[in-house]
């Protein structure tokens, strides 16, 4: 089994097992619920969450030279990895993180959210920054010099998921409408 997909299956048992534990924190506590309108915050976050997980996955489809799902071959910088370099991972983040709102307890929102995203920048700073680095050498770390690893700005993704996925072929430079994108 590749490596790729190994961190998928990683990240899939990570995700249950938070859920999990955070269930088990609120029946334990028996903490209130959140209000309904926390709870819509939370399923608009994951409806929006869809777009930058769809939006990476045809991108690394059509221009990454994938050998399989979630592996590349070629360095992607335009649409809306000339936003963020991780859109996946955020779009992951976000996810869960909403996730924990629409269960709708205290408990549930803070391991879910709280193990989600040190997950998140655990494998980044240690594994996948790392890999990046030695796969794609002075190449990405141009990209790192021009494009913010987990914070976009938000008027740079608005107008990339605002279009179909490669018809935003700016460098990441120009993309984020100016010349410094942070």
């Amino acid at each position: 089994m590749s490596q790729c997909r190994i961190r998928l299956i990683y990240w899939f048992v990570l995700a249950a097992v938070s859920a999990t534990g955070g269930i088990l924190v609120d029946v334990s506590l028996k903490t209130e619920p959140f209000p309904i309108w926390v709870r819509l915050i939370g399923l608009a976050g994951m409806v929006w969450a869809h777009f930058p997980l769809k939006r990476t996955g045809k991108l690394m489809k059509e221009f990454g030279n994938s050998e399989e799902w979630g592996c590349t071959t070629k360095l992607i910088t335009h649409d809306i990895y000339g936003c963020v370099r991780h859109p996946h991972h955020l779009g992951v983040g976000i996810f869960m993180t909403s996730l924990g709102l629409v269960i709708g307890h205290a408990g549930s929102f803070l391991v879910i959210s709280l193990t989600q995203w040190l997950w998140i920048l655990g494998f980044l700073l240690l594994v996948e920054e790392v890999e990046l680095r030695d796969k794609f050498g002075a190449e990405y770390q141009e990209y790192c010099s021009q494009v913010p690893m987990l914070l976009p700005k938000p008027n740079c993704v608005y107008r990339v998921l605002s279009k179909p996925v490669g018809t935003t072929r700016e460098e990441p430079e120009s993309i984020g409408g100016d010349s410094n994108p942070r």
